[in-house]
């Protein structure tokens, strides 16, 4: 293991999930909130900033093809991930920049292209973080002149060979392929230039890709799963894994088995990051930190809670009738067979308690207010909370789904990052200028996948 690699993974890494006003239903409804946050490039420009004087190693943008007028208003207006990060990239310095894109409504050469060119144009700080989209309702078929969905492990096959494509199409060039050798008249030397000619199951991609590599050679790849087919997508190809898991002993399973499944793959494992998804909140004392819960649980409206639970539930179930405040047992949601993979959690912590969570509790529990009190409370709580559970191996890093924007990200940067960094648990500096050195990865060599 490189000295770089081994000095990063002693400490502790933080992406900065940024979403409008925050990841709070609600949030655009709060007193300081500015509701047109996701569309106003001024207000990304400040979030970024944030997180890069904190020093963080990427701000993470989420996104979602699956959207209708139920949708969450924090994901219902705003720019393309990929758009913005390209715009982001000349705007900072340091900190990388990670888009979320589809492998289910795209074409890899168009991606390709773009994520490399955002890519360049940062200095090489992109990152592509890979999803097949979820899409209870099939509202998103009809947008790409189809009339349904992929179905679960379809979306996988087709994932991993969109992958493979598109990195294939990032090592169409060597580093050095371009010559611009005015007096010989060679713009580039053909003998590093590799066409690509894949056929396969879903795609059939000549190449070569009409740009060359960025100086982290491709954006660095990043991808969340708990299904079998997600994390084996994870470890095969990722580079930063997301999670969600309520506790250390559970999170630190799924850290070894997808470390496991990447040595199967070929792989070091020491170069995969699991980021654990939390939502902190930060106050003066615990108490003050509950009460800003409570202040954003009590702007939701009954309506919105019904909405996201009747999508989030498949129309499994039906929730006419019912008020936020009934029980789950009083919604038949125990009645499920086959729930969702990731209802796992949810369900573990609402067992035997079914007569008393209400569904507008299930709400924040599913969409990760409230996920975990080790992460709410003071600067100094949350700090502890973050080394014990890097200590414990259950996370090289977090994924910080802040729920009010941009005082929480705020709070975390000026109060949480600083205890870190005098334990040397958080970087003062950065040691490089791309996302991969961030992590202590060596750019991306020719032919490897």
């Amino acid at each position: 293991m490189n000295q770089t690699l081994i000095r990063e993974r002693q400490q502790i890494h933080f992406f900065a999930y940024l979403v409008g006003t925050g990841i709070h239903l609600a949030s655009w409804r709060h007193e300081t909130a500015f509701p047109q946050a996701s569309i106003d490039f001024a207000h990304q420009v400040q979030l970024a900033k944030t997180a890069e004087e904190a020093k963080f190693d990427a701000i993470f943008l989420g996104d979602s093809l699956a959207i209708d007028e139920t949708s969450n208003p924090g994901i219902l207006n705003r720019f393309d991930p990929i758009g913005l990060v390209t715009a982001l990239g000349a705007v900072t310095s340091n900190i990388g920049l990670i888009a979320t894109s589809s492998t289910s409504y795209d074409e890899p050469f168009n991606f390709a292209r773009a994520a490399l060119t955002a890519d360049h144009i940062s200095g090489g700080r992109v990152g592509w973080n890979i999803v097949t989209t979820r899409d209870l309702t099939n509202s998103t078929a009809g947008n790409f002149s189809a009339d349904e969905h992929f179905d679960h492990s379809l979306r996988y096959r087709r994932a991993e060979e969109f992958v493979e494509v598109t990195q294939g199409l990032w090592n169409s060039w060597d580093a050095d392929a371009f010559l611009y050798n005015k007096a010989q008249g060679r713009f580039f030397d053909r003998r590093k230039l590799s066409r690509l000619d894949y056929q396969g199951e879903f795609f059939r991609v000549a190449g070569p890709l009409n740009i060359g590599p960025s100086p982290q050679h491709s954006p660095l790849l990043a991808q969340a799963g708990t299904s079998v087919p997600g994390q084996k997508l994870g470890a095969r190809f990722a580079n930063a894994l997301f999670a969600s898991h309520p506790d250390i002993p559970q999170a630190r399973q799924y850290r070894e088995s997808v470390r496991a499944q990447a040595k199967a793959f070929g792989r070091n494992p020491d170069e995969i990051y699991v980021y654990q998804a939390i939502s902190p909140v930060v106050a003066d004392t615990r108490d003050e930190a509950l009460e800003r819960i409570r202040e954003l649980d009590s702007l939701i409206t009954d309506q919105q809670v019904l909405d996201f639970l009747q999508e989030y539930f498949a129309g499994q179930l039906d929730f006419t009738g019912l008020g936020a405040d009934a029980t789950v047992a009083q919604s038949g949601i125990p009645t499920i067979t086959q729930p969702r993979t990731d209802f796992r959690s949810a369900g573990e912590q609402i067992h035997g308690r079914e007569d008393e969570v209400t569904l507008k509790d299930l709400y924040s529990i599913l969409t990760g207010d409230k996920r975990n009190h080790d992460f709410i409370g003071t600067p100094r709580h949350v700090a502890d909370s973050l080394a014990r559970w890097h200590a414990e191996g259950a996370a090289d890093g977090f994924n910080l789904m802040f729920s009010l924007l941009p005082q929480d990200l705020e709070r975390f940067a000026t109060g949480v990052i600083p205890l870190l960094q005098e334990r040397g648990l958080a970087r003062t500096e950065y040691a490089g200028t791309t996302l991969r050195s961030h992590l202590g990865l060596d750019p991306q060599p020719k032919g490897q996948s």
